[in-house]
């Protein structure tokens, strides 16, 4: 896939031609998202491939959508990195009745981490942590701007076919300066990579950044989240009361050292994790560094360190370092042939044999010719592990002669012939065996069969003929007719299931809205089961859940007390669970909630709050309740 970055884009066929601001001719639809659809375009000013991206045309009155775009171009403009898609030029274009923004930006040539955690193989750790590096470096760029980026997802990473890194979609970035940072505000991003500030509607800082980025690798190493759920609301509240359980337990492949490296990074109190994405990034440099020998002997030629440059510098002069000594061994070896072989040469009018055994005929009379020698043929005759015309033995066999003198040598007339034993109805890994063992060479080729899958079912030439030692076996190999693998469609939207249907060559079938809590328009039960083994080109039936009633936190529950907040949300249908470690009591007041009071939510869901201890309210100048003088004395005593 080729594009510059909305969410989750999906591939879509060829746009009709149109030239947007002036200047850029859209020429091909890579692909839409949710929100925006992304073109491959030409600067017709700068002839330049470009990306640009625009809303959808039915949401491109939408003025949330058209901040998203605003903020993106001046969140992106602000930063120049290798390891971030870069943002050219906004604007606005005439179209459909509306005035639609759009972005242009550089067109990377590649896929989305999404993509490949999909459908390609899984990454070795070593390549995760690789990337992994790559994000803390843009994500380290974007901090120093005062930029935090807070959607870091495999959606929003491409990596390019040459392997480089590129962070995309700035599009709910904010300035870390900014109030709103600071502030409590709805929840924004991804469920599945949100820190426990983000997900509680709290103030947030780079540091979130980084718990997503430690979700991202997590993924990558085990190919699934640290927390998964039924539901964005269930995926959220894990984020905030559990702890992730350690990669290694899902990826033997994965040392203590990542495990320390992810589950710092996904630490709840944003107090213990990396505080900087500078701080991360040493820590996965240290590991993938540990990885490589090439990377120690970087460090025992390099002086220590002194900062990122003074790192870099090092390792430039380590990298001279070996190849200075690599020339100079290479030359050495070259000086010291010299003396030992060409001066001895030059002088005594000799030659050294060359081995001559495997070569043709022709290539031996050439071979010989090249050193001064001649080629005299003493026999021919059949050859066990020589072809016909091929060189079988030599006299001398190595040594040094006069120039001009001859070397003998015999000529294969062929490989003695061998009876070729009848493995028809064998199991194919024992008739190789066994042909093997009589010399001669196998190929196999296989064939859809009722028989039992890897039984022989003819061999070629036959069994009892006659053959030259070596002669290959062509055997023909029973198989099962070929099968599509059903994907686990459940979750996916549609246009997702009918994507990773058409990976696995199966289609989309029949589509049935069904009531479910899951989110609307997502696949809650397929007629296949996933990993079932079917028929290529098969149809999957699929149920999707209908959308959900949804009700509105009310607004005023921040300063009630809990038994009130319980009593109101219960009253809606919601109920109300107290975060860890906060006061449980009755009486004890709601600071914040998750969601954020007045969101809405589906009906049934749990509203997570933030409670603190009432104020003490009795009195505090020593005067008991009952009215009582706390001196003891009465008037009559005074």
């Amino acid at each position: 896939m080729n594009f510059g970055g909305p969410d989750d884009l999906a591939f879509s066929q060829p746009a009709p031609a149109a030239v947007i601001g002036d200047r850029y001719e859209l020429r091909l639809l890579l692909g839409s998202g949710g929100m925006a659809e992304v073109h491959l375009a030409h600067d017709l000013r700068l002839d330049r491939s470009v990306a640009v991206k625009t809303p959808r045309t039915d949401l491109a009155h939408d003025p949330a959508l058209q901040e998203r775009f605003r903020r993106e171009a001046m969140s992106t403009a602000s930063l120049n990195h290798p390891a971030i898609a870069a943002v050219y030029d906004t604007g606005e274009h005439f179209s459909y009745g509306w005035q639609l923004p759009y972005l242009v930006m550089e067109y990377v040539d590649g896929t989305t981490l999404r993509e490949a955690l999909s459908s390609g193989p899984p990454l070795t750790v070593e390549r995760a942590m690789e990337v992994t590096a790559s994000v803390l470096e843009a994500l380290a760029h974007s901090h120093q701007q005062g930029i935090v980026h807070r959607d870091i997802k495999p959606a929003n990473i491409m990596v390019t076919w040459s392997g480089q890194v590129k962070v995309m979609d700035f599009g709910i970035a904010r300035d870390a300066r900014d109030v709103g940072m600071t502030q409590t505000s709805m929840v924004i991003g991804t469920a599945q990579y949100l820190s426990p500030e983000q997900a509680m509607g709290h103030a947030i800082d780079a540091r979130s950044d980084l718990y997503s980025v430690g979700c991202l690798v997590y993924e990558l190493l085990t190919l699934r989240t640290p927390f998964t759920g039924d539901s964005p609301m269930a995926v959220m509240y894990q984020h905030i009361q559990e702890e992730p359980r350690p990669p290694s337990l899902y990826n033997p492949e994965v040392g203590p050292q990542v495990d320390v490296i992810v589950l710092r990074a996904l630490a709840k109190d944003p107090a213990y994790r990396y505080q900087s994405a500078q701080e991360m990034l040493a820590d996965v440099e240290a590991y993938l560094g540990a990885q490589t020998v090439l990377d120690r002997t970087f460090d025992s030629v390099d002086e220590e360190p002194d900062g990122d440059d003074t790192a870099e510098s090092g390792r430039r002069r380590g990298n001279a370092a070996l190849i200075g000594t690599g020339v100079a061994v290479v030359v050495a070896a070259l000086v010291l042939g010299w003396f030992m072989f060409g001066r001895g040469a030059a002088g005594d009018g000799k030659t050294d044999v060359p081995d001559l055994v495997g070569q043709t005929l022709e290539e031996a009379r050439r071979t010989a010719d090249n050193v001064e020698l001649t080629l005299t043929v003493a026999r021919n005759e059949p050859c066990a592990d020589q072809p016909k015309g091929h060189i079988c033995t030599q006299t001398p066999v190595d040594g040094r002669l006069d120039k001009g003198e001859a070397v003998s040598v015999t000529v294969s007339t062929g490989a003695p012939k061998v009876e070729v034993p009848d493995v028809t109805d064998k199991d194919e890994d024992d008739a190789s065996r066994v042909l093997e063992d009589k010399g001669f060479k196998v190929k196999l080729r296989h064939k859809v069969s009722a028989r039992d899958a890897g039984t022989v079912l003819a061999q070629d030439p036959a069994g009892g003929e006659s053959v030259e030692k070596g002669t290959e076996i062509t055997l023909t190999v029973a198989k099962e007719a070929e099968k599509a693998t059903v994907p686990d469609l459940t979750g996916s939207t549609l246009s997702e299931a009918r994507k990773l249907l058409a990976e696995h060559d199966l289609e989309l079938g029949d589509t049935t809205e069904v009531e479910s809590s899951a989110a609307a328009g997502t696949v809650v039960e397929q007629s296949a089961v996933a990993g079932d083994e079917v028929e290529p080109g098969s149809s999957v039936d699929v149920q999707i859940a209908k959308s959900v009633q949804t009700v509105q936190i009310p607004a005023d529950i921040i300063g009630k007390t809990l038994a009130e907040v319980q009593n109101e949300l219960g009253d809606l249908g919601l109920q109300a669970s107290v975060a860890s470690g906060y006061s449980q009591a009755s009486d004890a007041v709601v600071t914040s909630s998750t969601p954020a009071a007045g969101s809405e939510v589906e009906a049934g869901s749990t509203v997570v709050v933030v409670t603190e201890e009432p104020q003490d309210t009795s009195p505090d100048d020593g005067t008991p309740d009952d009215g009582t003088s706390t001196t003891g004395a009465t008037t009559d005593d005074q």
